[in-house]
């Protein structure tokens, strides 16, 4: 059983698809890190990819089982919780696009509760 996340600031909670593939991971855009983790990042933003202010970023261990997801500033070094603001309504737009795109490839689940 893996673990549930949340992105900070969304009630919805996600877990690794138990049926997930490692060709799925490759063809939504995961990276393989030098440690064996595969790692997906994905610049949020309002009308312009090239001023991305927020980026949502994945991390699986390279066993399958573990999963991270946070929205980070460019910088990644600090939490940014974009469903605070409703300025920034087209990045919750683009995160749920996102989303359901790695659910519908089975890399990821919505946990209902």
């Amino acid at each position: 059983m893996s673990n549930q996340v949340m992105i900070n600031g969304d009630s919805r909670k996600f877990e690794l698809n138990p049926n997930v593939k490692l060709y799925a991971l490759i063809d939504a855009g995961f990276v393989k890190t030098r440690l064996g983790n595969f790692s997906y990042a994905h610049p949020l933003y309002n009308e312009s990819p090239y001023d991305a202010t927020a980026e949502l970023k994945l991390t699986i261990d390279h066993d399958l089982n573990h999963l991270t997801m946070v929205i980070t500033d460019k910088s990644g070094l600090q939490k940014v919780n974009i469903f605070k603001n409703k300025s920034l309504s087209e990045m919750v737009s683009l995160l749920n696009y996102i989303l359901k795109d790695l659910i519908q490839r089975e890399i990821i689940v919505q946990v209902e509760g």
